[in-house]
């Protein structure tokens, strides 16, 4: 039993966390469709909720994304696959990227899991478990067109193609493939590596005459038509972050976060602030510091060069982030707005994730993705879906 089991809680989630974190599930949905409509009607345009969805939250942004009419999901682990199982249903297509590890092969059939096959090792081994135990399911190959990451080669490729009994036993849906950046169109890399890959699957497509293709990450969709092949797999771009950097970004933000103000305090005379003496507050400064820091996913790198807003006013980051607390200079901001329950906007309307990332010298995915679970999540809900037809 629990300490808070023996009595009923006085007070509300949200008014005790340090931190709130709004998620705007309409916008997500949206972000989808705008996504959506840049392929062709035949593009089976996915979403990738690994990582809790961002961060955002598994459950709610899945659910969010089915009713808007997305029937595949990516995630990265076998775990990420079996809890996002039955929040989508026995009948979504949900893809494990990273494969299956020796010895899980059972578990992915089971629950009808798409493996991602990037080895010979992976392929043999999902080709012993297939033909043992007679099971015809799904499965992607992956190969690697230039990342070095994941994926097979050109010769493990070949050899694979060249073996009668390579592929023996799988039913792959499709070939997949990786873009290095995506992000910069003008980058021969991408010309280069849709070259190679529609190069390997018109190859792969002699043994596998239905085999479709997979190339397009959230900025691969933006590189145009060449690059949409049959299924897309857009992450970041569905949770606000720009898939095309240096231009507008055609997302709609879905992320609000605000920290609550601890103390204000004025500076009576010129004095560093926080770990480190790294800032020196000057006399007569007016210093707010909030409940949250990096163990809240607020990046240490954010120190002395961030800020944040109170309303329209800019508040500069003043001195390092700590663990649970961060400073902010607000001395420019009246003193009105600064009472009790005062929060300061870290992600907002005026700040975007891509904007604290460059801050923080980092990208917008992470910024996401260190999300910490001591916010309290609050969930704007999107419109409901369309009624289903009855059957005459």
């Amino acid at each position: 039993m629990s300490a808070t089991d023996s009595f009923r809680l006085a007070s509300r989630p949200e008014d005790r966390a340090g931190a709130l974190l709004t998620v705007d599930l309409a916008a997500l949905a949206e972000n989808w469709r705008i996504l959506k409509a840049r392929v062709a009607p035949a593009c089976d345009m996915g979403a990738v909720v690994k990582a809790d969805a961002y961060g955002l939250g598994l459950a709610p942004v899945a659910r969010t994304l089915k009713d808007a009419g997305c029937t595949t999901f990516y995630v990265a682990h076998l775990d990420e696959g079996l809890a996002l199982r039955p929040i989508v249903g026995p009948h979504v297509r949900v893809v494990v990227m990273h494969g299956p590890n020796p010895g899980t092969e059972r578990d992915f059939a089971a629950q009808r899991l798409v493996p991602v096959l990037s080895t010979p090792a992976q392929i043999k081994a999902w080709r012993n478990f297939a033909q043992a135990n007679d099971v015809l399911m799904e499965s992607l190959i992956q190969v690697d067109t230039g990342m070095n990451r994941l994926g097979l080669t050109a010769a493990e490729f070949a050899a694979l193609m060249n073996d009668p009994d390579g592929f023996a036993g799988l039913t792959p849906l499709a070939l997949m493939t990786h873009l290095v950046w995506a992000e910069a169109p003008t980058e021969a890399i991408n010309r280069q590596q849709r070259e190679r890959f529609v190069s390997l699957l018109s190859t792969f497509r002699l043994k596998f005459g239905d085999a479709k293709g997979s190339i397009a990450n959230s900025s691969g969709i933006f590189l145009g038509p060449g690059f949409h092949a049959d299924f897309a797999r857009p992450g970041a771009a569905l949770y606000g972050v720009n898939p095309t950097p240096g231009q507008p970004n055609p997302m709609i933000p879905v992320v609000r976060l605000q920290a609550k103000i601890l103390q204000v305090r004025r500076v009576d005379a010129a004095s560093p602030v926080g770990y480190g003496a790294t800032f020196l507050a000057p006399d007569g400064a007016k210093l707010a510091t909030v409940s949250m820091g990096y163990a809240d996913g607020l990046m240490r790198s954010w120190s002395g060069r961030g800020h944040a807003h109170m309303d329209d006013i800019r508040v500069a980051v003043a001195g390092r982030v700590s663990m649970d607390m961060t400073t902010f200079d607000v001395t420019n901001v009246p003193d009105s707005s600064l009472g009790p329950g005062a929060m300061i906007d870290i992600i907002g309307t005026r700040q975007s994730v891509d904007d604290l990332a460059r801050e923080a010298g980092t990208v917008g995915y992470e910024v996401l993705t260190a999300l910490g679970p001591r916010y309290h999540r609050r969930y704007l809900p999107a419109p409901a879906p369309p009624p289903q037809k009855m059957r005459s």
